[in-house]
């Protein structure tokens, strides 16, 4: 699995973020890096994990993760 660490900052970034996520075939999610995830693919979990969650991973078996989400790698 491929785990890259992101930041979303904007509902626009959310709405961006899921349109990406909903591209790959493969699962996606985001982890705050001790194990707790949230569905990637949906506004409400990327908005819980953007707000519960102290950092953001997001994590996929997709071989292309950090090209699709390079605009929010840190």
């Amino acid at each position: 699995m491929f785990k890259i660490k992101v930041i979303i900052d904007t509902k626009t970034d959310v709405k961006e973020f899921v349109e990406i996520a909903n591209s790959i075939d493969e699962d996606v999610f985001l982890e705050d890096g001790t194990h707790f995830r949230a569905d990637a693919k949906s506004l409400m979990g990327v908005m819980y994990g953007r707000f519960e969650f102290e950092n953001l991973y997001v994590l996929s078996d997709n071989e292309h993760l950090s090209s699709k989400f390079s605009k929010f790698m840190v």
